[in-house]
């Protein structure tokens, strides 16, 4: 059975959103059911120079040795991957 977790960065900063990602790596570190996780990032829409975030947030994941999948604003990562550096 997959369990996924979604938490949702919209809105925020990147400074917000780097705390908020790291306290859920934190939290993932005791959860080891969570195989899929869903980061609610947007698309922009109302950010004056674009989207910002869904760049940011592959970034971190690709520091913490994961891929994301960017389908309209939501970032689709699996947890399950020998990379994954908790």
């Amino acid at each position: 059975m997959t369990h996924t977790h979604e938490i949702d960065l919209h809105g925020m900063n990147m400074s917000q959103s780097r705390r908020v990602l790291d306290s859920l790596f934190d939290w993932l570190k005791t959860h080891k059911t969570i195989h899929m996780l869903h980061i609610v990032v947007g698309v922009g829409n109302r950010s004056p120079h674009g989207p910002v975030l869904p760049s940011f947030v592959i970034n971190y994941l690709r520091d913490k040795g994961l891929t994301g999948e960017n389908t309209n604003g939501v970032i689709k990562v699996n947890l399950n991957t020998k990379k994954y550096k908790s």
